[in-house]
């Protein structure tokens, strides 16, 4: 399977939605209208920070994607997840999804570990780094993933979303 990474568009939305509410429940996946925002903010701060995997063996399919907004905090909050600061240089990784056919193949390992390598290039561009840190709300179910691609537990988070409790990790940038 050939893949490639890019930015998500709007003409990716529906995909998009249709994974975000497969694979979150309820009450945590994210809207339409708010998966539509984070392309929006990505387009304006920095087109890394919503993308997809194509698969390009099936034209061009999305089969995977990430999303994020910025926050000046080190950790994601209730805030965060509505709300995109620009000026932030913590970048709060909201949703990694992968189509229910392309499932435990190794896809959201290869893209976090290929986004991951394309945001320490920019920092290596830039005079200060443009970002810091990402953050990412896990359950414990899904820690062995975050922390395979360097993502490290700090302890158990005070965001309440959705029935479950969730584990604050974070990857120095």
């Amino acid at each position: 399977m050939k893949l490639t990474y890019t930015s998500a568009t709007l003409n990716d939305l529906d995909i998009i939605h249709q994974y975000e509410s497969t694979s979150y429940h309820p009450e945590e996946a994210a809207s339409r209208e708010q998966l539509e925002r984070r392309i929006n903010y990505a387009s304006e701060s920095g087109p890394e920070l919503f993308t997809v995997c194509r698969n390009l063996d099936d034209n061009d399919k999305v089969i995977a994607f990430l999303c994020t907004t910025l926050t000046k905090d080190d950790l994601v909050t209730d805030e965060s997840m509505s709300v995109h600061d620009p000026e932030g240089k913590t970048i709060c990784l909201h949703s990694v999804c992968v189509s229910p056919d392309y499932r435990k193949q190794g896809i959201a390992t290869k893209l976090m570990l290929k986004w991951i390598e394309q945001l320490k290039q920019i920092n290596a561009t830039q005079t200060p780094k443009k970002y810091n840190r990402i953050a990412i709300l896990s359950r414990p179910n899904l820690l062995d993933l975050y922390e395979s691609v360097g993502f490290k537990n700090v302890g158990l988070s005070k965001v309440v979303h959705g029935p479950e409790p969730w584990i604050d990790c974070i990857l120095e940038l």
